[in-house]
This record gives C-alpha cells, structure tokens and sequence, in this order.
C-alpha cells in the first residue's frame, strides 16, 4: 500500500472515529416539532408534537389546531406505558402494553440508510443531513437528520426504531391514508423535573380493557 493510500486511510478513520465521539444520546431535555396532517378525506390540520426526556423515562405530547390533545408517558426501565384521554369531561390515564408498542414497531425495526451528501440545510438552527430510508416492505422515506444527537431510548420513534440518528425533518402516509409532516422547531438541552412523568392526580388509572369497556 503507497504512503498516500495508507495516509487517506488513517484519515479517513480518524474522521470516523471523532464522529462517533461527537455524537451522543439524548437524555434530557425536550424537542418540539411543528406538524402538519392531512387526513384521507384531504382534511388540513397544523399542531405540535413535543418529546420530554430524562434518563429511561420519555413523554409525547401532540396538539391540533382542532383541540385533540393526545399524551403518552413511558418509563422504559420499568416497561409502563399510560396514555392519558379525557373524555367527555372525564380523565383517564390508561395502562398499556410495553409489549404492543414494541409489536406496533416491528415492521419498521428493519431498515437501511443511503445517506446523501450535506444538504446545506439547517433546521432549528442545526446542521443537517439527508437520507432515504428503506424499509423491509420496499416502503421509503426520505429524512433530514441530525448525527450530533441519537434517542437514549431505542423505542422513540415508532418509525425509526433504534436509530442512531434524530430525525429533524420527515413525513410518512399510515395505512388509513393520513399522512403526517413533522419538522423539529426547537431543541432544549435543559433539566426535566421528575413530577413531568408523574401521572396526574386528577387522573383514573385504568386498565385498556377497562377503558375499550367505558368507550363502547
């Protein structure tokens, strides 16, 4: 091997290396994403999707213009999993399965990237790259990524389990034929106190057979 072959080569690992150095989970703190949905029927509807974080625990919160409010709190140490719902004036927070989300996630769980070059694209005032993602199924998305960030928790996001990357920017169609636009609008490095996982006291905890029971 010439000297300049065996010069590239260190290089080039060196480079790698200090990537994967620079790159580290996302344990605490909270990042936002304006979205947009549309739903089959060509409906619009604009909102937020904010991620809290600290250590094993994770709390999805999303708003629509149109008043829904849908809130998921989850303690991946412990496996639980409470969705709360109000509904009709009462409040409940609704125990489900570790198990089912994780199931929900497996025809995502296979995938690989074609990363592109720099986009010269800033989100959220990060740097960004972009990539298409290939699933199993020969479904594909396209995303703008972060490498400085990957989730602390492998069951973040239900379309990119285990990624080593924070999606800024995607989109995907579910198999209802809504689509869903998510962009990342802010990204806070800050302590989370312990009682934003805690389920509120004005709650009922339930079971998700019991609520499928009350909903009927």
């Amino acid at each position: 091997m010439s000297y300049r072959a065996v010069f590239v080569f260190l290089l080039s690992s060196l480079l790698f290396s200090a990537s994967s150095i620079a790159q580290k989970p996302f344990t605490e703190g909270t990042i936002s994403y304006n979205i947009k949905l549309i739903s089959a029927d060509h409906k619009e509807y604009n909102g937020e999707y904010t991620f809290t974080f600290k250590g094993p625990h994770i709390k999805k919160e999303l708003k629509l213009d149109n008043g829904f409010n849908d809130i998921v709190i989850m303690d991946c140490a412990l496996n639980s999993v409470y969705s709360l719902q109000n509904r009709s004036g009462k409040k409940y927070a609704i125990q489900l399965s570790m198990d089912d989300v994780l199931k929900k996630q497996i025809p995502f769980s296979t995938y690989t990237l074609n990363t592109e070059e720099n986009s010269n694209k800033s989100i959220a005032g990060y740097k960004v790259y972009k990539c298409k993602v290939n699933y199993k199924n020969g479904s594909t998305t396209d995303v703008y990524y972060s490498n400085e960030w990957y989730p602390a928790q492998p069951v973040t996001f239900e379309r990119f389990p285990g990624a080593k990357f924070l999606p800024m920017q995607y989109s995907y169609t579910d198999e209802n034929g809504t689509t869903m636009e998510f962009e990342v609008s802010t990204i806070e490095l800050s302590p989370v106190e312990n009682a934003v996982f805690r389920i509120p006291t004005d709650y009922k905890m339930i079971s998700y057979e019991d609520y499928k029971q009350l909903t009927r």
